[in-house]
């Protein structure tokens, strides 16, 4: 009776095994050379046009970094701290100004009599000239009134515009922000002394952005204000826009900057960044996707999906790429469709199960 009980226990594990085998199978549909289908995710080749490019490195800085200088002598009573945030026209230092006010108000009191005066002559003139019509006297005295008048009117024109000038002194007491920005180094501190020109701080604008960057002799005739480049960063790519390309050589490096635009809150002033910059003029090729490639040890190939739903291998010659695309060389046709998705594990004449990206 044991042994019966061993034996109906055997013939239960090995029912097991078989149905833990069965389930553990891959639910895949079966092609007609015994290989499942495997499921890929397929693009067309595209006819393009294609400039070859090199990848140069670039840094991230503010659109305006200024060295914020004092305008008039005095003794610093504030200066901002390195880290400070400011908007437009916010205080940034302030000057000792009791020197000013003094200037000022010494200015002021000149004006009130000179103004007197020219009242006083500007009546004369009128009753003179009444009784210049009746005696050459009094047209003598008119004449003489008149130039003291004059005078007195060229005299006040003179010290308005030292009292203009004393006011915009004044003003200039309180330095102020010229733009939006971050306060990135203190030349300054309250107490000391300056004179006009002297630099207090070092302001820079962290919202506007763009790229410095050096392109090479060969990249030079091919880049343009307006063009737009791919830049990558830490957290990816992202498109940038040429502002301007200084025509002229670095005497060393023969290089030559370019500025781009771009819009990405995320790299600050100072991240290292890659622009890809052209080499050579356009071309029209047949190109796929980068992730078509498969290399091996052979060579490249690519995989092409046949009328039947099958895959077939193509050996290809690679030629120019851009950022997304790379230009083949072999049997392949625009709007030819190729795996770029699945393609690692498969085998020529497998089919295949395509399916979109959303699907995945």
């Amino acid at each position: 009776m044991f042994s019966r009980i061993s034996k109906n226990n055997m013939i239960n594990k090995i029912i097991h095994l078989l149905i833990f085998q069965l389930i553990a199978m891959p639910s895949l549909v079966i092609a007609g050379g015994g290989m499942p289908a495997a499921i890929v995710q397929v693009e067309e080749a595209v006819n393009i046009e294609i400039a070859p490019i090199v990848w140069v490195t670039g840094t991230v800085i503010g659109r305006f970094d200024s060295k914020i200088a004092a305008e008039v002598e005095g003794t610093l009573e504030t200066v901002l701290e390195v880290g400070d945030r400011v908007e437009k026209n916010d205080v940034l230092a302030k000057v000792d100004d009791k020197t000013y006010h003094l200037a000022l108000n010494e200015i002021q009191t000149e004006v009130k009599p000179i103004e007197t005066m020219v009242e006083f002559f500007r009546r004369e003139a009128e009753r003179l000239e009444k009784l210049a019509k009746q005696n050459n006297a009094a047209k003598n005295q008119l004449d003489e009134t008149q130039t003291s008048r004059d005078e007195a009117l060229a005299k006040i024109r003179v010290v308005k515009a030292r009292l203009a000038m004393a006011r915009d002194d004044l003003n200039r007491t309180t330095v102020r922000a010229p733009f939006t920005g971050v306060v990135i180094e203190r030349f300054k501190s309250p107490g000391e002394r300056v004179n006009a020109g002297d630099q207090i701080i070092r302001l820079i604008d962290t919202e506007r952005v763009e790229v410095q960057a050096r392109i090479q002799q060969a990249s030079f005739p091919h880049v343009n204000s307006g063009d737009q480049l791919k830049i990558k960063g830490p957290s990816g790519e992202v498109d940038g826009v040429v502002r301007t390309v200084i025509p002229v050589g670095d005497d060393v490096s023969r290089l030559y900057e370019i500025r781009v635009e771009f819009d990405n809150s995320h790299w600050p002033a100072g991240t290292a960044v890659e622009i890809a910059t052209p080499i050579k003029e356009k071309q029209n090729v047949i190109a796929v996707s980068r992730d078509a490639l498969v290399i091996r040890q052979s060579g490249v190939v690519i995989y092409k999906i046949n009328g039947e739903n099958k895959a077939d291998l193509v050996p290809v010659k690679t030629g120019v790429s851009n950022a997304t695309h790379i230009e083949v060389i072999g049997n392949i046709k625009e709007n030819a469709k190729v795996v770029i998705r699945g393609n690692e594990r498969l085998r020529p004449g497998q089919a295949v199960q395509v399916i979109s990206g959303s699907d995945r």
